[in-house]
């Protein structure tokens, strides 16, 4: 017998992220592997298959700061369509949907549209997905801010 958690905490938010970059080039920015080159500290550790890559059914984990382990799983890869989709699960915490739309936006320079939808899973989970929400737009300039510095140390 489980007990009955209560309704949990669920938002969805997005943004967009302008790269000076063609979408071919930024596309494998957004992978596993990819976000290795512009998030600190990133350092997926693949369940499945064991190396490195990007694909439908790639598995990996990542250890969050303060919270534990979470497990991705890609839910998309279309690199001609400039989609990708992941899940996470962070037990006892919260899940997501990232999905990630990259497309040319001028010679050279592309637009990644981000989406993300998260749900706590407790009730020590919810402020977290709560603020999250709030600070949305300043999670997006972040990303854009390491990907730029990326592209300029390319």
């Amino acid at each position: 017998m489980t007990a009955d958690i209560g309704e949990r905490i669920h938002v969805e938010r997005a943004g967009t992220v302008a790269m000076a970059l063609s979408a071919e080039e930024a596309f494998p920015l957004f992978s596993a592997e990819g976000e290795r080159r512009w998030v600190a500290g990133w350092n997926p550790r693949y369940v499945h298959p064991v190396e490195p890559g990007a694909g439908e059914g790639v598995i990996f984990q990542t250890v969050k700061k303060d919270l534990g382990t979470a497990t991705w799983v890609q839910t998309r890869h279309e690199p001609g369509a400039g989609l990708a989709s992941f899940v996470y699960v962070l037990p006892d915490h919260h899940a997501a949907m990232v999905d990630v739309d990259v497309s040319p936006d001028g010679e050279g320079r592309s637009l990644a549209a981000v989406r993300y939808r998260m749900t706590s899973l407790s009730v020590d989970a919810d402020n977290f997905v709560r603020a999250f929400a709030e600070t949305f737009e300043h999670f997006m300039a972040q990303w854009a801010e390491a990907i730029q510095c990326h592209i300029v140390m390319v």
